[in-house]
């Protein structure tokens, strides 16, 4: 059985669209998470958080925080940030949709994601 390790790039990329998407500063966000400023820097310059702060923050970007567990050798070959991640700190961040919106869009977004995951594994 292989480890699983935090995306941190993944994890970065979720941040960085929430704070512009919230038009607030990285201190700012900080103070929401609970954690200290110079952490998401570390996080920024792809530096692992412990526990605690990764269920902090995941809990603030109101994502699951599975979605930034991966396979070590996965995340040796990506090359572009979690397109699932991307995607949904981006609804997230629309103010024309309900949550009620966000959430039924996430879920299509996760289905054909997980649809054409399965598809690469098996060819």
């Amino acid at each position: 059985m292989s480890d699983t390790v935090i995306d941190v790039s993944g994890l970065a990329s979720a941040l960085e669209a929430r704070v512009k998407a919230d038009e607030i500063s990285w201190r700012n966000a900080a103070g929401s998470i609970g954690v200290s400023p110079s952490l998401l820097t570390r996080i920024r310059n792809d530096q692992r958080p412990d526990l605690d702060a990764f269920a902090k923050i995941v809990r603030w970007l109101r994502l699951p925080a599975d979605q930034f567990l991966v396979d070590p050798e996965e995340l040796a070959t990506r090359e572009e940030p979690e397109l699932g991640s991307s995607i949904n700190a981006l609804l997230r961040a629309r103010s024309d949709l309900d949550e009620q919106d966000k959430q039924y869009l996430e879920s299509i977004l996760q289905s054909g994601l997980d649809h054409f995951r399965q598809t690469r594994k098996s060819n």
